[in-house]
């Protein structure tokens, strides 16, 4: 069998994290490890090569899939990062112009002939979940048969592109391989959570179920859609006790975007977790509104310390016209039913929604300030690919759509009645009065485990402050102090 490299592209850790960049944090590209254990599963030969992780330049990463020997050449992307994937399948064209190079991933599945258009140095392009996806196209190339018939592409025809087809989701994820971590660089070494949500390192994350639900109008849901799927408990347990015993993990991050959406299997994931007894603490994000007292002491007991909350706006008008279906009451509610539970209640904001304005800005930031919650993070309302928003922007206001820039850290949508300014000041402003007082402080102090928290800590905070420091010259005038 032929053999494939899956790649996740050069990257710097300034355009994922913006002012949080240096707080630290590298996180394994679990979609990768889940496509390179199904080929790997099939019979094909398959490596991951993490440039990110592994801090390679271009030329290094070219040279390393070239001295590979590889036939095909598997790029991931997310809309930051599309553009580094182009960058990168154009060097690996020149020096090998035989590979053949396959994109994919949240920005293609949501945008594929414009991407193909634009960069003609992608191949084939593959929609969706690949897991199936990729074994059928591996195997039909390795034929040599029409890719045609194989659901979930877009090719380069004669005449053009050609979309395959929709290759039908997958509904049973227990029938699919558990990760093979050894396929990834070293876990402990070269992955790490952003230090400030860690309690315990080694640290790994899983993603135990796909799809959402939820309706909301920034949420890109191209991939996983609105169904909703999840591994079973039992699944999920196997994946935790393999990090445990085989890596040394010691704190496990759930990165599903509603980890309580399926009550009855978390709280048999908690039961198994509490008599296994493993020395390990685990976090989680939930919906405000599928929390109660009784599954939060669940997870309490099963070693859950933290959970996250898309909390979002501390206007109920502003979460009406988002789609979040939750209100700040629910909020309010879910936030000191977690601190009630011993658990530590965080939670997301969104600055620059489509018709917000200053009055309600300052709703959110005063919410937040109000809210008992140990840790947060505000980011822009950015118009990603596949959102709804992505494609009303401009009736709410400007949108730079440069792929480039849709990062969250960067007012890329500028609500009518409002300019890029001042929602950067009052972006400066929510940090600052957020993690400058003494509450806050103090419990970062608190979580210092080691010399390395401690100096990762410090960059941080060096880093916030200068940023924060360049708030003085701004103008805008603030309706509180």
């Amino acid at each position: 069998m032929k053999k494939i490299v899956f790649v996740n592209p050069p990257l710097s850790i300034e355009d994922r994290y913006g002012i949080k960049s240096q707080s630290g944090g590298q996180t394994p590209p679990l979609g990768l490890l889940n496509l390179a254990t199904m080929a790997r599963a099939h019979g094909f030969e398959a490596a991951i090569l993490d440039a990110v992780a592994l801090k390679l330049d271009y030329p290094q990463c070219v040279r390393s899939i070239i001295d590979s020997h590889c036939d095909y050449v598997g790029i991931t992307a997310v809309t930051i990062s599309i553009t580094h994937a182009a960058k990168l399948a154009a060097m690996l064209k020149k020096a090998a112009p035989a590979l053949t190079i396959i994109i994919g991933g949240p920005h293609f599945t949501a945008m594929p002939l414009e991407t193909m258009s634009m960069f003609p140095q992608f191949d084939i392009g593959v929609i969706g979940e690949a897991d199936q996806i990729i074994v059928e196209l591996l195997s039909t190339l390795e034929e040599k048969k029409d890719l045609t018939a194989v659901k979930g592409l877009v090719l380069r025809g004669d005449t053009g592109l050609v979309k395959t087809g929709i290759a039908p989701r997958i509904t049973d994820l227990d029938g699919l391989p558990t990760p093979e971590w050894d396929l990834l660089p070293d876990l402990a070494r070269y992955y790490c959570p952003p230090v400030h949500t860690l309690k315990r390192i080694p640290a790994a994350l899983l993603v135990t179920s796909r799809g959402c639900p939820g309706k909301c109008v920034f949420c890109d849901r191209s991939v996983f859609g609105n169904v909703l799927r999840a591994y079973s408990a039992e699944y999920v347990f196997r994946m935790i006790k393999e990090l445990y015993h085989k890596y040394g993990i010691r704190e496990i991050q759930l990165r599903d975007d509603n980890f309580a959406a399926y009550r009855n299997r978390m709280l048999e994931l908690c039961a198994l977790l509490k008599n296994e007894k493993l020395d390990l603490v685990w976090t989680c994000a939930c919906r405000v509104d599928m929390v109660n007292p009784a599954t939060l002491k669940a997870m309490k007991e099963a070693g859950c310390w933290q959970i996250w909350y898309g909390i979002e706006s501390g206007s109920d008008v502003i979460l009406e016209r988002l789609k979040k279906q939750i209100t700040t009451k629910q909020a309010r509610d879910a936030v000191r039913m977690t601190r009630d539970a011993g658990i530590s209640p965080c939670g997301f904001f969104i600055i620059g929604s489509p018709t917000e304005t200053k009055e309600t800005i300052e709703e959110t930031i005063r919410f937040a300030l109000e809210l008992p919650i140990d840790e947060t993070h505000f980011s822009f309302l950015t118009p990603f690919p596949g959102s709804e928003v992505y494609a009303r922007a401009t009736e709410y206001g400007s949108f730079d759509n440069d792929w480039d820039k849709l990062n969250g850290w960067l007012p890329t949508f500028v609500p009518h009645g409002l300019t890029a300014k001042e929602l950067e000041s009052y972006s400066k402003r929510a940090f600052r009065k957020f993690y400058f007082r003494p509450r806050i402080i103090l419990s970062y102090i608190k979580k210092l485990r080691s010399f390395k928290h401690a100096r990762i800590y410090f960059s941080g905070f060096m880093a916030l402050l200068e940023w924060l420091v360049k708030s003085k010259s701004d103008k805008v005038t603030f309706g509180g102090k």
